[in-house]
């Protein structure tokens, strides 16, 4: 019986690699020291003892977030989509100053809602 790889063995080996594990990193650098990682076959997930903060995944061209509690965020930055009933997405083609910012702030939006 064969398993089933998970979405980070994928991710970390695919062609966007690099920015794959430099989102990850800073994801959970923000999170801090609890941050617990998960990995399914979908997807690699950042939660803590308080709850969950995000997936991330590698996509054609881009680092595919997707944010838990985006829908009551406040989307300062304007850089989440989609309409679902809780979830928002980010799409991470760089990592640079202004998704750095972004990633920060998304993370400490959760955390009040978290808390």
């Amino acid at each position: 019986m064969t398993k089933n790889r998970t979405s980070f063995e994928k991710d970390s080996n695919s062609e966007h690699a690099e920015l794959f594990l430099a989102v990850r990193d800073y994801i959970k650098i923000c999170i801090g020291n609890d941050v617990k990682e998960r990995h399914n076959e979908h997807t690699t997930s950042f939660y803590s003892k308080e709850g969950g903060f995000c997936s991330i995944r590698v996509k054609e061209d881009y680092i595919f977030l997707s944010w838990f509690r985006g829908y009551i965020v406040k989307d300062k930055y304007n850089l989440l989509y989609g309409t679902g009933k809780v979830a928002r997405k980010q799409k991470i083609y760089q990592l640079d100053k202004l998704t750095r910012e972004s990633i920060r702030y998304y993370i400490n939006e959760t955390l009040m809602f978290l808390f």
